[in-house]
């Protein structure tokens, strides 16, 4: 392995932390520099709100940042994704794309072109899901055979989203072969680098509290537009229809284009939508993955049930396409 050119690096380091600077007050990026940011966080395993809370609140200056990274990830980790970071900037930039061979059934493929979404039952193993469950219950100081510990507020819980997303727990999920092969099946190529994603704690509602998820929504940068993009989930304990499972509307993949022109504002095509309560409900049991399109309007639903819900997000970007 050969060493990385250091300066090419840590230029790119200080352009990223000078851009991320509570002192910044032009944000402006190209292209080139999002797809470089996105790449960055991906080789590194880093999520996208932790870094964020580093550089606002607590970065002094470059030397600061590459100490934080080495204690985030660890000198031999650093080490490595150093240098491939290094080697996506030389020539990884673009890629000749080759057609992955899917592992998917023809029913699959099938449904997922029509509805936009797909669950795939048994993915994760139950002591893979344990495990996970084990770090966000120690983290938020939770007992489940104590419900009243269910509901402590913590700094890294907003909403129902934990920041949560250093340890091999998560990568255990993040690295699963099983689950790049399935992404790489529906983005038709296996040049895709796992996401640093963040984890979920969804509680029953009561008379005390109430559901702290986001109504129907899309998680679409609207200035770019739609993208071919696959979000998912695992479901890290068995998710019924009344214990907060992710709702959404199939199919509306096929008719976004149309909507967005009748309404010229997602906004009001969305609270049209929210209106009519066209979504379902994918209940599913502990390790089965769910996926959906970028296009579809989806939102967790308000637990119900006798115990939290408990989820780890998983997605996958594509490195950029050359001619």
């Amino acid at each position: 392995m050969q060493a990385p050119e250091l300066s090419v690096v840590n230029r790119f380091f200080s352009a990223y932390r000078n851009h991320h600077s509570p002192h910044q007050r032009s944000k402006e990026v190209d292209e080139d520099f999002k797809k470089k940011e996105q790449a960055f966080l991906n080789i590194f395993q880093i999520g996208l709100f932790e870094i964020y809370e580093f550089l606002y609140q607590h970065c002094k200056d470059d030397a600061h940042f590459e100490a934080w990274l080495i204690e985030l990830k660890g000198k031999t980790i650093y080490d490595e994704a150093l240098f491939q970071f290094n080697r996506y900037r030389e020539d990884g930039r673009q890629f000749n794309p080759q057609k992955f061979n899917s592992i998917l059934s023809q029913e699959q493929q099938l449904f997922w072109e029509q509805n936009g979404y797909l669950k795939i039952d048994q993915v994760i193993d139950g002591q893979r899901c344990d495990a996970i469950i084990r770090c966000i219950t120690d983290e938020l100081q939770v007992d489940l055979t104590a419900p009243e510990s269910w509901y402590r507020t913590h700094s890294k819980l907003q909403g129902m989203m934990l920041q949560l997303y250093q340890g091999e727990v998560f990568d255990a999920i993040r690295q699963d072969l099983h689950i790049r092969d399935i992404f790489a099946s529906l983005y038709g190529h296996q040049n895709i680098m796992p996401n640093c994603d963040k984890v979920s704690f969804n509680p029953p509602v009561n008379d005390r509290y109430t559901f702290k998820g986001s109504p129907l929504h899309w998680d679409i940068d609207f200035n770019i537009g739609p993208r071919y993009y696959i979000q998912g989930l695992v479901y890290l304990n068995d998710t019924p229809v009344n214990r907060g499972p992710l709702t959404l509307v199939p199919g509306y993949h096929h008719q976004l284009a149309n909507v967005l022109k009748e309404f010229h504002d997602p906004e009001l095509a969305i609270n049209s939508l929210r209106e009519k309560k066209q979504e379902i409900a994918i209940a599913g049991q502990q390790g089965d993955l769910v996926l959906w399109l970028e296009s579809l309007p989806h939102a967790a639903s308000p637990n119900r049930s006798e115990l939290p819900r408990f989820v780890q997000y998983v997605s996958f970007s594509e490195l950029p396409v050359g001619d």
